[in-house]
């Protein structure tokens, strides 16, 4: 199950890692409490793994920092309440070229340190994400925030060797 906002809705999981059985459960706009919200029914029975990626909708609305990482802490104790044999895969908040570029470093070095406490897999893309100033590449986004057919490239390249190991 791949679960997030509109970075995850936008991508071709399902068609990318069908020999998985993958499912695209993004949804355009969601936070950190969207997805706590609909978790239950994202998971929608145990999946073998979960990959997520969420909070930069959390900046855009200013939820605190500590609140954003709650829920994310929150996020994870369910899915291993729930279903305690999933895999679960963390992966960074993409640079950006906005105002609240500043605010992604900080978020993702508390998503590495959940991850590190629970033992979990985090994936940082900040660097295979960032240009030489230290924002998003423009050459994966056409948006300042979204990755483009190339940007969900690289997010695949990055993905594939953790999801095809055994």
């Amino acid at each position: 199950v791949f679960l997030g906002d509109s970075i995850t809705f936008d991508g071709d999981w399902e068609a990318t890692f069908s020999d998985l059985g993958a499912r695209n459960r993004g949804i355009g706009w969601d936070t950190t409490a969207d997805v706590l919200e609909r978790l239950d029914e994202s998971l929608d029975g145990p999946p073998a793994t979960v990959v997520l990626m969420i909070g930069t909708n959390d900046l855009i609305i200013n939820v605190p920092h500590a609140q954003t990482v709650r829920n994310v802490a929150h996020i994870l104790d369910h899915i291993d309440e729930v279903a305690p044999d999933t895999r679960i895969i963390v992966q960074s908040v993409l640079p950006r070229t906005d105002r609240y570029h500043p605010l992604v470093a900080p978020l993702n070095e508390a998503l590495s340190r959940i991850c590190d406490e629970r033992g979990l897999e985090f994936i940082d893309h900040t660097e295979r994400f960032s240009g030489s100033d230290g924002l998003l590449n423009p050459a994966l986004h056409d948006d300042g925030l979204h990755p483009n057919g190339e940007g969900h490239r690289v997010l695949v390249d990055a993905l594939q060797p953790l999801l095809h190991r055994t």
